[in-house]
């Protein structure tokens, strides 16, 4: 989610790219937007009541389908991160970039606070609003941001590993590497008896999957897939493979759980570092990133939304709240809720990236004002001097 965007270029080979006019890949804007969308789609499920459902055939097994699409929000992003970031190295401008993530979301936390005071009624004493900023609890979707900011204090590092191997090749390795050890290692099983089940593989690294979402990202960043439909159908089919295993699997997982009323269940892929989800994610982001806009007013308005799926994302439980608290009310079964669904994800988006683009003008616009006032006290410290 971050805003920083390095044009990406096209071409097979390195010193060839070099010498082509670099083009903004405005499939970039499209899958950080996407997955605002997919973010949104996916807590519908939550805040329905729907993991707490019956699943059958006819309400539930169909529905599976569209959450594993929802389930690509996070993980594009992490790709997206890799793919924008990869390039960054280690120095004295380069930590100072997270500022902008840290503020925001230390305004939309104590604006989380302030609606919780008012629409829920809650107290709050300073040390738990405090701590909350901490723990990254005061903002309801905050997990994102520890994330994020782990990540990005790693991104030097793991890129000068990534560029100091020799060859494509090697950062090939790499990434099969993080892969296997992130993602393939801690949810790979082998049977359908969680109690008798085997894990074949070390499975000690269980929660490293956004470097391997990163080094994903990377690595098409720098040996781009051609862009020819063949290339593009392997990857629609891939994708497909990866989503069908999901659904079914859950589809029969869920219908077994007999012992807790055939609910939702997923044992082991219901989870981002899932190695099915890992694989449909990175091909969904390999059949968008690369789309080209030629329009500049259209690719403006891709780039100036993108920029702050940031803080829609943050700020997007607010108005989850709001609309699903009146969508439960009206309608009281699951069921109902999900024909009615469609218009408050709508609402949900649309006032999230209003709201989005407004704390994003406004960051900008005190950014600005903060570095003229150091620009100008630094000229009146230089002219004193003089």
């Amino acid at each position: 989610m971050e805003p920083e965007y390095e044009a990406a270029i096209s071409g097979k080979k390195r010193s060839k790219r070099r010498s082509e006019r670099q083009i903004r890949f405005s499939g970039i804007d499209i899958v950080k937007n996407l997955a605002l969308l997919l973010v949104i789609c996916i807590h519908t499920f939550l805040h329905t009541g729907f993991y707490g459902t019956p699943i059958t055939m006819q309400f539930g097994a169909p529905q599976i389908f569209l959450r594993w699409i929802a389930f690509n929000c996070v993980p594009l992003f992490m790709i997206t991160t890799g793919f924008l970031m990869c390039h960054k190295t280690l120095s004295a401008g380069y930590y100072p970039k997270i500022i902008r993530v840290l503020v925001i979301y230390v305004v939309i936390s104590l604006g989380n606070v302030i609606f919780n005071v008012f629409y829920y009624h809650m107290d709050y004493t300073a040390w738990q609003i405090i701590r909350g900023l901490f723990m990254y609890t005061d903002a309801h979707y905050g997990w994102y941001v520890e994330y994020y900011f782990t990540l990005f204090l790693l991104i030097p590092f793991i890129n000068a590993a990534f560029f100091g191997l020799k060859n494509r090749k090697q950062r090939l390795l790499m990434v099969m590497t993080a892969c296997f050890l992130f993602v393939v290692a801690p949810t790979f099983y082998v049977g359908n008896d969680v109690s008798t089940q085997i894990r074949p593989f070390p499975a000690f690294f269980v929660r490293g999957y956004p470097i391997a979402y990163y080094l994903i990202g990377a690595f098409v960043r720098e040996y781009p897939p051609s862009r020819t439909r063949r290339t593009k159908m392997r990857f629609l089919l891939w994708f497909l493979i990866a989503w069908i295993l999901l659904s079914l699997t859950t589809i029969y997982q869920s219908m077994m759980n007999k012992e807790n009323g055939s609910v939702w269940l997923s044992w082991h892929y219901d989870d981002y570092g899932s190695w099915p989800a890992v694989l449909m994610s990175a091909m969904f982001f390999l059949l968008l990133f690369d789309i080209r806009i030629r329009s500049r007013a259209m690719t403006a308005v891709l780039q100036r939304l993108s920029n702050a799926t940031y803080p829609a994302y943050l700020i997007s439980f607010i108005f989850d709240a709001i609309f699903y608290k009146k969508l439960n009310a009206t309608y009281p079964t699951v069921v109902t809720r999900f024909q009615h669904v469609i218009p408050v994800i709508a609402k949900v988006f649309a006032c999230s990236m209003l709201s989005g683009l407004v704390i994003q003008l406004l960051y900008e616009l005190c950014e600005k004002k903060a570095k003229q006032f150091i620009h100008n006290d630094r000229m009146r410290s230089y002219n004193a001097r003089q």
